[in-house]
């Protein structure tokens, strides 16, 4: 059973000394960028490798921007499952450096993500393999329900609002299934355009639908975050103790946009600054 070769243990929501001085809120960082590869993606990859192991899968497809990718191809060889990797030749190389290290099995695909997607989609259905692409796997989204069962049994008080940065719709779509019952309203930080935040730039939406209900049914909002932003969330973030990648910054940016006085706030930090430290040191343009 892989439960007996990988294990998570609960990531710890952080209070924001400053941040909820200044904001008028109580302010907690979930710190997925704890996890065993820096990543919420081992959520969603240990929930295929559970489902794989069941079913005697062998053979894992994904196409990834990074995290998913170094998430799976690391933790799936526990299991003795093998992964494709599908990325676009436009990845960052130090996405690329990370994905090589772990997977015998990578495929640099001319073009956009969703060409690497659709290469990945057509390898399932010519050479068969698992899918686990966003959209594709039920298991990713019921991975990341555990991150808001997690919040309901470690704050003393349900969170007003969980701010989750937004590429596919996968995590504010799990996290908001293990956290309905609180209703909280769910935040999604976007950026359409990017040179920092490369895991959530563009408007991907391969869970769009479970993407709007959510949205919908916790009367949660859609922030757009740009590079000056999130730039100025990460040195916050910083001085708080908390290093994160920029793309995971993006959910403290969102919240600052809220506005919002008083009540309780989660933004979700999902990923590692020491993983993409080229990104985190990028410095933003300015407009």
């Amino acid at each position: 059973m892989v439960t007996q070769i990988i294990q998570l243990t609960e990531t710890p929501p952080v209070r924001l000394d400053r941040v909820s001085e200044r904001a008028g809120n109580e302010v907690y960082a979930k710190l997925e960028n704890t996890n065993l590869t820096g990543s919420h993606k081992d959520r969603e990859s240990l929930a295929m490798i559970r489902d794989m192991l069941s079913k005697g899968a062998k053979e894992a497809v994904i196409a990834s921007r990074g995290n998913a990718a170094i998430s799976l191809s690391a933790l799936a060889p526990c299991g003795g499952i093998k992964v494709n990797v599908f990325v676009s030749r436009s990845i960052s190389r130090d996405r690329l450096e990370l994905i090589s290290i772990f997977s015998r099995k990578l495929r640099v695909v001319d073009g956009s993500y969703y060409d690497a997607v659709r290469k990945s989609e057509a390898f399932v259905a010519k050479s068969g393999g698992y899918d686990c692409n966003p959209g594709r796997n039920r298991h990713k989204l019921l991975g990341d329900s555990v991150i808001g069962r997690e919040l309901l049994r470690q704050l003393k008080e349900s969170p007003d609002w969980v701010v989750v940065p937004w590429n596919n719709g996968t995590l504010i779509s799990g996290v908001w299934q293990g956290i309905r019952e609180a209703k909280p309203r769910m935040v999604a930080a976007v950026a359409k355009e990017s040179k920092m935040m490369d895991s959530i730039s563009g408007y991907h939406r391969l869970d769009g639908e479970e993407l709007d209900q959510t949205i919908c049914e916790s009367q949660g909002k859609v922030v757009h975050i740009d590079d000056m932003e999130v730039s100025a969330a990460t040195v916050e973030l910083r001085m708080e103790g908390v290093f994160c990648e920029p793309a995971a910054a993006a959910s403290l940016a969102a919240f600052k946009k809220l506005r919002m006085e008083g009540g309780t706030a989660v933004p979700l930090i999902t990923g590692s600054a020491f993983k993409f430290i080229k990104s985190y040191t990028q410095t933003p343009n300015r407009r």
